[in-house]
């Protein structure tokens, strides 16, 4: 099992409600532009946790839903781009706020979360009964 952070706003809109409406997370890139992104997204499995999260550097990490990978097979989720489905557990806005560990992908698309501090308020979220 691993935890993965996931962006959800495309240019200017975030489609955060969609991720939850249509149970995914994507990469809305095409693969042809971020070949990285999509290297990462084809490594969730099911059981993988992933949160969608927001990142600025002036106010750090924001969590707005955690959820549980259902099947880590990619499919192609039109408009929203590539993606795994995902049964969404906890929707909201939790800050983490900055953190101080020299990892700096958090503002990237979809990365994994190593950080223990994150690992353990993203599993807390994941099993609180909000």
């Amino acid at each position: 099992m691993a935890i993965f952070g996931i962006g959800a706003h495309y240019e200017s809109v975030d489609v955060s409600s969609a991720f939850l409406e249509r149970r995914c997370a994507c990469v809305g890139w095409a693969e042809a532009d971020a070949p990285p992104a999509h290297g990462i997204l084809r490594h969730l499995r099911t059981g993988d946790i992933v949160f969608i999260k927001s990142f600025a550097p002036s106010v750090g990490l924001t969590v707005k839903a955690v959820g549980v990978v259902t099947d880590g097979k990619v499919r192609d989720y039109s408009a929203l781009g590539s993606g795994v489905p995902v049964h969404w557990v906890w929707t909201g806005e939790e800050r983490i706020g900055k953190l101080d560990d020299k990892w700096p992908v958090r503002s990237v698309t979809i990365y994994e979360e190593y950080h223990p501090e994150v690992q353990s308020k993203i599993i807390e979220l994941l099993l609180s009964d909000e």
